[in-house]
């Protein structure tokens, strides 16, 4: 993804997986796919809200510059794209009439065209129909130049997608051409088709991500950046923006004209407290339905007679690590990096400091994704003694010489207090004193994500579809966007492009394992965690269902389906 996962989510039970069936003899890939389901229409249980915390103020309501977890809770419940993932995370279909396949029709066998049948009925939140031209537009907007969406490249596979990408420089006519020439059409108002430039087995899962949500020309046209605020904006998802206080909170409310089953709760109010201390209070005080429980007191909490009977576990598809600026004088050395990643006692971070919660990682593929290996990076157990050697055979004995370095991270959720783990344990452990430099998420995406101004950073990654691609290309490639540490490894590439058109899943983990061994070799990153998090849930809300790619609200990929109970609300907790 070319997404950059927010820090301040460390965002059920562990997900299962999108089950990809396929044979070496078929040029698409099969998916298993999610049956229909009959919709009934019923109205909102309740009109009271359901008061949940977003953590921060979303920096977009646009689909195609979304990049952060908390916009992505947001916006699915504003709109919904062609397909989506059950609980299960497996493949269904939202505003399509089904998963396109090669039995049915919606692939040819050579893998390369992709019809989509639109559901009869679905309109806008205005009332308007919407049609396949809506989704035409959105797609050949994902790849635009001038938007230079943080998912383009996911998208790239289309034909002529990599070369209207590229054209910001060329005159308008050459880009008009270039538009036009993309393998995006309309067939009719309910056919969609997508030609690709190569078999893609990943396709379908990338649409069904928040960056290929649907968006209307004639509203963008009409109010710009803008389109996003309260009383402009027009989507197709359960509920509508009726409120956006910047800063404080959002509130949505049910979508009168939405197509689907109507949405349980009337109202959802998001406030946006940053300090998850400040959001327990507000939990315990009744403010709030749903809280996430701070850091380092979880086992307090599931301790608490009354509380304890309230938490909600979540095992994320999510990984937490110390990223390297490799092009940075600190950390040009794979030497060097390996020992950073050696210096670090990740099993007193868990024991200590998180009191047992969360798993150590020395690998970068988490527990529920294909591909996933304990055993990875096993050589970056923790051993002070082996990482001041590797130090000193870089030139730095006992951390002597060694530039001065800074850690770069989200002020918010728990990065701050691992921030500080981690800055007693470089100069105890290498010898090597080390700054924090916090910033707010608009800041770090500035200068981390779009201008690599760090020396080294916390970075969290949490699933955007099921697969090990979604994790390594997006993040080590040496093309993509978001290689923040500058990470160039022809090896790795090598890997990745072979695995990136391999249709056989078998064979396709397999490749993507090896990618992974080697990056983790070079180590431009230092794993630390698989992500686990608890959240505290009134006994009031009902419905709630998680799953592994959840964004910062837990649920948010059904929260339709979730409601208060028509008792009345528990006043304290």
């Amino acid at each position: 993804m070319i997404s950059f996962k927010q820090l301040v989510a460390l965002s059920g039970s562990l997900a299962l997986l999108l089950v990809i069936a396929c044979s070496g003899n078929t040029a698409a890939t099969p998916v298993t796919v999610a049956p229909a389901t009959t919709v009934t229409e019923q109205p909102p249980i309740s009109d009271a809200a359901i008061r949940m915390n977003l953590g921060g103020e979303p920096n977009t309501l646009d689909p195609q510059l979304a990049s952060s977890l908390l916009e992505f809770s947001v916006l699915r419940q504003l709109s919904q794209g062609l397909l989506g993932f059950d609980e299960n995370l497996i493949l269904t279909q939202l505003v399509a009439a089904e998963v396109p396949t090669v039995e049915n029709g919606g692939i040819t066998p050579d893998g390369l065209t992709y019809t989509f049948k639109l559901t009869d009925g679905v309109s806008w939140s205005d009332g308007q129909p919407l049609t396949a031209h809506d989704f035409a537009y959105t797609f050949k907007r994902i790849l635009s130049p001038e938007m230079a969406g943080p998912y383009s490249d996911f998208f790239s596979a289309i034909q002529g997608g990599q070369e209207y990408m590229m054209s910001a420089e060329a005159d308008e006519a050459v880009k008009a051409g270039l538009r036009d020439a993309l393998g995006i059409s309309a067939a009719s108002d309910d056919t969609l088709v997508i030609n690709l430039s190569a078999p893609n087995p990943t396709f379908l899962q990338k649409v069904a991500l928040v960056a290929a949500f649907p968006v209307r020309q004639d509203v963008v046209e009409q109010y710009g950046r803008a389109w996003t605020e309260a009383g402009n904006h027009v989507g197709n998802g359960p509920y509508v923006l009726s409120e956006w206080v910047h800063q404080d909170h959002i509130t949505l409310e049910a979508n009168p004209n939405y197509w689907g089953e109507a949405p349980k709760q009337a109202r959802i109010r998001l406030s946006m407290i940053g300090d998850v201390n400040a959001e327990l209070t507000a939990y315990k005080a009744g403010d709030l339905d749903i809280a996430r429980v701070p850091p380092g007191i979880e086992a307090g909490i599931l301790a608490d007679a009354t509380l304890g009977k309230q938490v909600l576990p979540s095992s994320q598809i999510s990984s937490l690590a110390l990223f390297l600026n490799t092009t940075d004088e600190a950390f040009g050395d794979p030497k060097i990096r390996q020992a950073i990643a050696t210096a670090i006692d990740r099993d007193s971070w868990t024991e200590q400091v998180k009191n047992g919660v969360g798993q150590s990682a020395t690998g970068w593929l988490p527990p529920g994704l294909p591909g996933y290996d304990p055993n990875v990076g096993s050589e970056y157990e923790f051993d002070a003694e082996k990482a001041k050697t590797l130090l000193a055979e870089a030139g730095y004995p006992g951390g002597e010489g060694f530039p001065e370095v800074s850690l770069t991270y989200v002020a918010a959720g728990d990065q701050g207090i691992m921030a500080q783990f981690l800055q007693a344990q470089l100069p105890e452990n290498l010898g090597i004193e080390m700054g924090l430099d916090p910033l707010d998420p608009p800041s770090y995406g500035q200068q981390v994500i779009g201008g690599r101004q760090f020396d080294m950073t916390l970075l969290l990654w949490t699933a955007d579809y099921p697969d090990p691609e979604n994790f390594l290309a997006s993040l080590f490639s040496s093309e993509s966007f978001l290689d923040i540490t500058g990470y160039a490894s022809e090896e790795f590439d090598r890997l990745a492009g072979l695995a990136a058109a391999e249709l056989d899943q078998e064979s396709r983990v397999g490749l993507w394992s090896r990618a992974h061994e080697v990056m983790i070799s070079d180590a431009p990153i230092a794993p630390l965690m698989f992500v686990e998090r608890f959240y505290l849930k009134s006994p009031d809300v009902q419905g709630l269902t998680l799953t592994g790619i959840d964004g910062e609200i837990p649920g948010d990929t059904r929260l339709a389906e979730v409601y208060l109970s028509p008792e009345p609300r528990l006043l304290g907790r």
